[in-house]
């Protein structure tokens, strides 16, 4: 490139094709060909004699803020796993990546390093305060789980944080799983909460957020959220 290049954002509006604001959508969503090949990267440059095209109008819907379900694997990190290739194939959104699909995410569920399962995934700052309110489901590997009265009575002395968690309910499920359902802004004391239940977990598995169930999503696989579903 030339010292004469110039962003490509700010050609389009040069060229009178759209307002500032609507060049990065169009170039974000492909809207946008540079010599007859399509460019979505933000922050493009272009020399002044390439030919720049507009296909089409961007979407005002895909500019909205969106919400993803992820299949986290144990130690990995959540915004890694995202991109057009692990999109769950029975997606059924109708909506399709972007990559600003990346930015400003806030998450609950299997987020600590060591947990695997279930994320949820919002840009929308509203959500986000709910989501913290909604109840977490995990399912707990380890060595030997206490008996049930044993268990519930370890449950009624917890105090992480120095208070009771809420919403918190501990059952065995087997000799060696335990399940447990609290609310998403107390799963910080995850780990303070099974050392007062006297076990080592094995693995920490999300299985459920709010009514949204991990389902068929398969591990490194992520999907949209529909307007149609609710936590």
């Amino acid at each position: 490139m030339s010292d004469a290049a110039i962003r490509l954002s700010k050609r389009m509006v040069e060229l009178g094709l759209c307002t500032r604001r609507e060049a990065d959508a169009c170039i974000e969503q492909g809207l946008v060909k540079v010599d007859g090949q399509v460019v979505t990267a933000l922050g493009s440059r272009v020399e002044p004699q390439q030919r720049v095209e507009l296909l089409g109008r961007p979407d005002a819907q895909r500019d909205a803020a969106v919400t993803l379900l992820l299949h986290k694997p144990a130690g990995a990190e959540p915004l890694s796993l995202l991109g057009p290739d692990s999109q769950m194939p029975g997606d059924v959104s109708g909506l399709s990546w972007l990559p600003r699909h990346r930015q400003h995410l806030q998450g609950v569920g299997a987020v600590a390093d060591r947990a695997h399962g279930l994320v949820a995934l919002t840009q929308d700052r509203k959500l986000a305060q709910r989501l913290a309110d909604c109840q977490l489901e995990f399912l707990i590997n380890v060595d030997a789980a206490p008996a049930a009265a044993e268990l519930q009575q370890r449950q009624s002395g917890l105090r992480p944080g120095g208070k009771q968690p809420r919403e918190l309910k501990v059952s065995r499920q087997s000799d060696r799983q335990l399940r447990l359902v609290l609310a998403a802004r107390d799963a910080r004391w995850l780990d303070d909460i099974c050392a007062g239940l006297g076990v080592s977990p094995l693995a920490l598995r999300c299985i459920r957020i709010g009514r949204l169930a991990i389902g068929q999503l398969a591990a490194g696989q992520w999907r949209y959220v529909p307007d149609f579903e609710r936590f």
